[in-house]
Parts: structure tokens; C-alpha cells; sequence
């Protein structure tokens, strides 16, 4: 079932429940009108009939047959005189028809049969007439009277199922224009969604740049463009990584593959005996490319299996000791290069992380520190801890990096000199696996630097 469907189903169920109620409602006051009139016109009827008889019977004893009232012919009326049920008078159809009697005070319906002539009726027709009758305790010049009078319903019954008819017919009718109304309505309120749809299903992996309008409104249509525009930018963002991720792993698993296959060509044609110094640096070109390929690809497979995590197996890590041990592992380099190392570390830094992983994070930090120094440079290694979270800073006094540079540094492949990877082997994957291994700590890591003088990356970690 379709939701424009169940939208023009839900509208008319609400509306048929709604107007059924209001015609039941108009029905039971429509109806309860004409006996309200009707019990009106007995009552009149009742009182005037009653105060003829007074009148008459104190004009003459006994009552006289020319003095007698005449009512009209469809009512029905006979009156007593209480306490003693002393019938005064009673009118020709009373002593042709007889009703049950009732209470004073009250009213009912009888149904009675009549005969032929009876209140002009035709011969052959329904025979069964229904009265409504009321009795009436009266009250004149001190003498109690008790009146019962009823009258033929026929025609108000006709009127009762000729509105009963009408209000039905009117029911149906507004149910068939609410299906019509609800129906538009529904593909009125549906069509944004029909829009969205068509144009979503235009979007392919050609055209991730395009989407949805979403307009300036806070309703719920506007809402859900945006949210599927927001999905479509990490698609996207998703989609041009993997596809740069691809393309540079190409070309870094392309460079020492030729270098490779150059230097096996040159091995090939060149006789060892006459050549031997040739054959020798050739052999140790293959060498420095086999080992930079495996350095990459080892970098490939510690990112995507940091990428695959979801958490970690958190226990007690003494980071002072971590950190001191990776300066003084690194000192025989700095050393080499007369680069001065700068720690100041405070005592008992414990979290709770994995300790292999972070030393893995701040050994990259480490080593781009040295590497990308000038020789006579200086590294830093410092920490500071707060009551929420504790910062580590590794900085160099190297070349720096140009500000319009700096959000890109934590890319895969990402270099700020393409001619680095040759130079210092790198893999442009180092940064890349700090900050996935940070954030897995549920920790931030910057970069900041200033072009010629110098680079920090800080490293923010919670207790």
C-alpha cells in the first residue's frame, strides 16, 4: 500500500467518523423538534378541549349534546374527572380507536389498527397508524381534570425517514467528495517527496556534487532534504577519498617499482665481472626501494586495521615512561644531526588506553620531529596535565608549514613536498595513523606551525 494511499485512508476514516457523529448529532436534534412541536399542539389542544367542557358545564346540567366541543378529526381525546375517573367527554376517534392508558405527566407511541374511512383512509393501505399520546393533569376553577390526547404520527414519520434519507445520502456524498479531496490533498503533501525521489535517483557516483533542494522552511520536507544533502556530503567526502587513497597508493607503490625494474634492467645488462661497483649500487638501489615498499605497506595495513576498530582494550598506561623511553631511543639521531632534545615531562602521567598503540602514535610524532629538523635544530617534548585531560606537544624548529597547508597534513599521502618521500622515505601515512589512533583514545590532536621558525603537533588526552 502505498503512503499516498494510506494518507487518503486516514483522512477518510477521520472524516466519515467526524461526520457521521455531527449527522447523528443533527439527526437526534432534528428529530427531537418535531415531537417537541407536535407534543406542543397536543398540550394546546388538551387545555383548550378541557376549559370548553368547564365552561359548558356550568352553563347547563347535564352537559349538553349541542354544547359538546368538536376537535378535529385526527385527534384523539378523552378526559376524566379525578379523583373519581369520571369520564366528562370523549371524542369520535377515542370511541373508535382504543390507546392504553397512560400517567399524567407522560407521553408514549401506540401503534393501532384502523379501519376503512378511519382518518380518510384509503381502502387497501397499511391499516397500522401510530399515535403519539400525552396525558395532561389540568386543573380549573378548582376542579381536577385528567386529559389524554394523541394524535397520528404518519406524517411526521414520513418526514423522520425523509430526513434519515437526506442525511444518509448527504453522508455518502461527503464521504465520496472527501476521497476526491483527500486523494489531492495527499498528492499535494507527497509531492516534495516525489521531487526528492527523482532527483535522487539522478545522483550516481558521476554526479555526487548535486542535491537536493531544500529550501528555507523548518517543516519536515525541508528538514529531510537536508539531512539526505548532509548523508550525500559524507558520500561524497567518502567517495573522493577512496578514490585519492587508490590514486596515491598507486603512484607511491608506482615510483619504487620502477626504480626496481630499472635497476634489474641495468643488473641484466651489465656483466658483473666488468661491472662489479655497478652491479653493487644497483643492488642497493632495490634494496632502499624494497624497504620503503614495505614500509608502506605496513602503513597501509596498520591504518586500515586502526580504521576497522571500534575500541580499544583500555588498561593502565604510564605515559612518562612511554614517552621517555621514545626520547631516549631517538637521542642517537638527534645526536647524529646535533639536534638538541628538550623533554620536560610531569611525573606519573597514567591513562587508560592501549599502550602499544600510543606508542606507535608518538613514535610517528617523533620521528617526523627529527626528520623534517635542520641539522643543529632543536626538538621538544613536553606535557601538562589539567583535572579533565592531559596535553603532549612535540615540536622542531624545521622549515614549518604554510597555514593554507595545515588542514591537509593529517591526510593519507599527503606531503607538503612531493620530493620528501625520496628524501626521507616517508609514506605520508604518519600523521594519518596519530590521529586515527588518538581519536580512538577519544582524544584531539593539532597541528600548528609558523613558516622558517617552527612546528608543533599537540596531542589532548583525557584522564
Amino acid at each position: 500500500m502505498t503512503v499516498k494511499t494510506r494518507i487518503t485512508l486516514f483522512i477518510v476514516g477521520a472524516g466519515f467518523f467526524s461526520s457521521l457523529l455531527f449527522s447523528v448529532v443533527v439527526f437526534y436534534e432534528l428529530i427531537e423538534q418535531p415531537f417537541k412541536l407536535l407534543d406542543s399542539m397536543l398540550k394546546e389542544e388538551a387545555y383548550e378541549t378541557a376549559a370548553i367542557i368547564i365552561k359548558g358545564q356550568k352553563e347547563s346540567e347535564p352537559f349538553p349534546a349541542d354544547a359538546a366541543p368538536r376537535p378535529r378529526k385526527e385527534y384523539w381525546i378523552e378526559i376524566y374527572e379525578a379523583p373519581q375517573n369520571k369520564m366528562l367527554f370523549r371524542s369520535d376517534l377515542a370511541k373508535a380507536v382504543k390507546l392504553p392508558p397512560i400517567k399524567p405527566g407522560s407521553s408514549a407511541i401506540a401503534t393501532v389498527a384502523l379501519a376503512d374511512g378511519q382518518l380518510n383512509r384509503e381502502p387497501g393501505k397499511n391499516k397500522e397508524t401510530t399515535f403519539r399520546t400525552k396525558t395532561f393533569a389540568i386543573e380549573l376553577d378548582g376542579r381536577a381534570l385528567i386529559v389524554q390526547i394523541a394524535r397520528p404520527m404518519e406524517k411526521l414519520n414520513e418526514e423522520i425517514r425523509d430526513l434519515g434519507f437526506g442525511i444518509l445520502a448527504g453522508l455518502v456524498f461527503s464521504t465520496l467528495a472527501l476521497i476526491a479531496a483527500s486523494r489531492f490533498v495527499a498528492g499535494k503533501i507527497l509531492q516534495p517527496i516525489g521531487r526528492m525521489k527523482d532527483l535522487a535517483q539522478d545522483i550516481s557516483e558521476k554526479n555526487l556534487d548535486k542535491r537536493l533542494p531544500a529550501g528555507e522552511g523548518r517543516d519536515e520536507f525541508s528538514e529531510l532534504a537536508r539531512t539526505i544533502n548532509r548523508m550525500l556530503d559524507r558520500l561524497q567526502y567518502s567517495f573522493e577519498r577512496q578514490r585519492d587513497f587508490l590514486f596515491d597508493t598507486s603512484h607511491e607503490l608506482k615510483t619504487p617499482l620502477t626504480t626496481m625494474r630499472l635497476a634489474v634492467d641495468e643488473i641484466c645488462t651489465h656483466d658483473p665481472r666488468t661491472a662489479p661497483s655497478a652491479t653493487r649500487e644497483n643492488l642497493s638501489r632495490v634494496k632502499n626501494q624494497v624497504l620503503r615498499m614495505e614500509r608502506l605497506v605496513k602503513d597501509l595495513l596498520n591504518l586500515s586495521a586502526l580504521e576497522a576498530l571500534s575500541g580499544l582494550d583500555r588498561r593502565p598506561v604510564q605515559l612518562t615512561a612511554l614517552l621517555s623511553s621514545l626520547a631516549e631511543e631517538y637521542r642517537f639521531l638527534t645526536d647524529a644531526r646535533n639536534i638538541t632534545m628538550d623533554v620536560r615531562l610531569s611525573e606519573n602521567l597514567i591513562i587508560h588506553g592501549d599502550a602499544e598503540k600510543l606508542r606507535r602514535a608518538f613514535s610517528n610524532m617523533l620521528d617526523n620531529a627529527v626528520k623534517y629538523n635542520v641539522d643543529g635544530g632543536r626538538v621538544e617534548l613536553a606535557s601538562d596535565q589539567s583535572t579533565a585531560e592531559l596535553t603532549v606537544t612535540i615540536g622542531n624548529s624545521g622549515p614549518g608549514v604554510a597555514e593554507s597547508e595545515i588542514p591537509r597534513v593529517f591526510d593519507q599521502f599527503y606531503r607538503i613536498e612531493k620530493s620528501r618521500s625520496i628524501r626521507h622515505g616517508g609514506s605520508g601515512l604518519g600523521l594519518s595513523i596519530v590521529k586515527r589512533i588518538i581519536e580512538l583514545h577519544n582524544g584531539t590532536v593539532q597541528f600548528k606551525s609558523e613558516p622558517g621558525r617552527w612546528t608543533r603537533v599537540i596531542v589532548t588526552l583525557p584522564w
